[in-house]
């Protein structure tokens, strides 16, 4: 008896001093354990019409796509535009950035707007903000804001508070015309479908849904202080790719002509195709069919393709030529490691410039020429960062007007980037 009760002892004294017995391992989630993806947009204004002939924006765009990286940051920043028969937006600042806390990993955008003046005084107000932001927990659960502030805002003539309410609609009223459409105040959403997490915020939308005011049409679209943040599952790669045949951008930084044939690589692999019958840009340059197909895919190793093709450009009735032009790129990571490997696999056809008789479809990457009447233009323009290639095969900067095109406006003819990060 007294052994069995000495042995007790000694054991429960190794018990309570823990000499001899292990230790239990933390097996609890940290904030850097998190893992998910980040994707996020902020801009100022974005207005158009159901046609697309009025397209303003998105100004001063702020994005971070395809990543599961905290710490990083995308800012940017616009001057006031005045939009014919829209009205004057002011500048424009906005941000988004990637962050881990104390409690999980989170996703932030913002967007400020220094006064507008719309639809000839209807609406005016001072600094418009709106802030999205969206995090994932330890627990792995998820959370998100919405605000908005707009100051001194006034519709119709009449104050509205500073702090408006939630997805607050305004019936928007003309003087001799009566209702013309809505205003939407303080746009918030917030929503998980599929395993993604969205988070968006519109300080002030209208919408012209009647006839009435001159110079715009049914189904004008005006949206100020936009922010859209989202968390979705981790990957072994994140993805991102855009195509395009043709763009044209004014000098004030607005778009002359919108994109054609736009394809973009999804985050998550796939493939997507636009296809045009016929390319213009009136008054420039005209061209035959495109086609734009953005591919990804994650396994065996993750890789974005991006192919544009574009036949028979001519540009000003001949002084730029091509029977064909491509635009290729593609990013692929090795599948246990972060080198990106990097191509471009882009070809002109029969490229000719008049005047001009060394420009072949042989041209060296990033040549840069001046051409009589037109402007500077770089042919095959390349850049690339450690992750991402970029491919413009013709750029022109306009030296002069054309049409409704002031001078320093840019045109891009055959885009195609391609990247995959972590």
């Amino acid at each position: 008896m007294k052994r069995s009760l000495v042995a007790f002892a000694g054991a429960l004294t190794l018990a309570l001093t823990g000499a001899s017995v292990p230790a239990f391992a933390n097996t609890a989630t940290t904030p850097a354990q998190v893992t998910t993806g980040f994707t996020g947009q902020a801009y100022g204004s974005y207005i158009f019409n159901a046609d697309r002939t009025l397209t303003s924006g998105p100004t001063a765009n702020s994005s971070i796509s395809c990543t599961g990286a905290t710490g990083k940051t995308s800012s940017n920043n616009a001057s006031g535009i005045n939009v014919s028969s829209v009205g004057t937006v002011g500048n424009a600042t906005t941000s988004v950035k990637t962050l881990l806390t104390t409690t999980g990993k989170r996703i932030e955008g913002q967007s400020t707007v220094a006064g507008t003046n719309l639809l000839g005084g209807l609406i005016t107000a001072g600094t418009i903000t709106s802030a999205s932001t969206a995090e994932k927990s330890t627990t792995g659960a998820f959370s998100g804001t919405n605000s908005t502030t707009i100051a001194d805002l006034k519709i119709m003539g009449l104050p509205v508070s500073a702090s408006p309410a939630a997805n607050q609609v305004l019936d928007l009223q003309a003087p001799l015309v009566g209702s013309v459409g809505k205003v939407t105040l303080n746009g918030q959403e917030k929503r998980l479908v599929n395993g993604t997490y969205q988070v968006s915020t519109t300080a002030l939308r209208v919408e012209i849904l009647k006839a009435g005011l001159p110079g715009l049409k049914i189904g004008t679209d005006i949206r100020l202080g936009v922010t859209t943040v989202k968390l979705s599952a981790p990957q072994t790669g994140y993805l991102a790719g855009t195509g395009y045949s043709t763009k044209s951008t004014l000098a004030s930084g607005l778009l002359g002509t919108g994109t054609t044939a736009l394809a973009n690589v999804k985050c998550g692999g796939g493939t997507t195709t636009a296809n045009l019958a016929a390319t213009s840009i009136p008054g420039l340059l005209s061209g035959g069919a495109s086609s734009t197909t953005a591919t990804g895919v994650l396994t065996p190793q993750p890789k974005s393709t991006v192919s544009t093709t574009l036949s028979g450009l001519n540009v000003l009735n001949g002084v730029i030529t091509a029977d064909a032009i491509k635009a290729e790129t593609s990013a692929t990571r090795t599948a246990t490691g972060t080198t990106v490997t990097l191509k471009d696999t882009s070809t002109f056809t029969n490229l000719k410039i008049a005047g001009l008789p060394a420009i072949n479809a042989s041209v060296a990457p990033n040549t840069v020429v001046q051409v009589a009447g037109l402007g500077q233009v770089t042919l095959h323009k390349v850049t690339k960062s450690s992750t991402k290639i970029v491919v413009t095969m013709i750029e022109i900067v306009l030296n002069q007007p054309f049409g409704t095109l002031p001078t320093g406006s840019k045109i891009q003819v055959g885009y195609s980037s391609s990247s995959v990060t972590q």
